[in-house]
């Protein structure tokens, strides 16, 4: 997908199988094949990697962000509340510096983390059926 192209991803810092050993760094895609699930991320000086959608994080759209920062500022911690105020002017009035910046802040808290971003499967809303994830060979893929 030609629209995904260039967007900064962050490889999810849990992901239990990373070869790659890129879990926790941001990356940004340089090509996606959605109908085989496969995503090729660059981290720059000429490595590349293999990742599901579901492997990826991306930051939540800055208006559903700001939505959900104000929805639930009472549940937050006053420091949690700030940082995610934070990504969201950065992401909102920023650059891809800028962008990158921000998801370096919410990789420092689990959080904060949780609240500013979504994995690329569900920003995409991409539904994956048992049958599909059958058919796959695990081992082929990263984050698998």
């Amino acid at each position: 997908m030609d629209e995904l192209t260039g967007t900064l991803v962050l490889v999810h810092p849990q992901l239990p199988s990373d070869p790659a050993k890129k879990q926790g760094q941001i990356g940004i895609i340089t090509s996606a094949d959605l109908g085989r699930d496969d995503v090729f991320v660059s981290f720059g000086k000429g490595e590349q990697a293999l990742y599901a959608t579901d492997a990826l994080m991306v930051l939540k759209n800055p208006d559903r962000l700001y939505r959900d920062l104000i929805a639930n500022f009472k549940e937050l911690e006053k420091n949690d509340f700030k940082m995610l105020f934070q990504i969201n002017l950065l992401q909102q009035h920023g650059n891809s510096k800028q962008v990158k910046t921000a998801m370096e802040l919410a990789l420092g808290n689990d959080i904060v983390l949780k609240h500013a971003m979504n994995t690329l499967d569900d920003h995409l809303g991409i539904k994956k059926s048992e049958v599909q994830e059958q058919q796959r060979a695990p081992a082929a893929k990263i984050g698998r």
